[in-house]
């Protein structure tokens, strides 16, 4: 009799240590649920953050792009004047059209460098 109860005391010492071992391996996994968990609540908070910000950024885009337009509207009409400017003078003493090239006003005789002012009306300025 007291080989048997020798005997099932190793048994009990040997089945408590293997409850012991894997209750170590459970609490281990449960450790890292928790640390996965905390992660991928911090990853969702990143997420959020993230599509927040790229809707803000979205219609910013849209801004920039018509901005971009626009610049290109007005360089085109920037052009048009200066080349007006460099086209067409008017004769301030009889407020003729002159050619750049004249030196004098084939209209009145003056003389057109002194006089030439760039032609430009009301219209090429809207």
């Amino acid at each position: 009799m007291n080989k048997v109860l020798s005997d099932a005391k190793k048994q009990s010492a040997v089945e408590t240590q293997m409850v012991q071992d894997r209750s170590e391996i459970l609490d281990a996994m449960y450790e890292k649920i928790e640390s996965n968990r905390e992660t991928i609540s911090n990853i969702k908070d990143l997420i959020c953050n993230v599509r927040t910000e790229v809707r803000e950024i979205q219609p910013l885009s849209t801004t920039v792009g018509a901005i971009r337009l626009e610049l290109s509207d007005l360089a085109r009409e920037i052009g048009k004047l200066e080349k007006k400017m460099n086209d067409s003078y008017i004769c301030l003493a009889c407020g003729k059209p002159l050619l750049p090239e004249f030196k004098l006003c084939p209209y009145c005789g003056e003389d057109a460098r002194l006089l030439r002012t760039p032609t430009i009306t009301a219209s090429d300025l809207r």
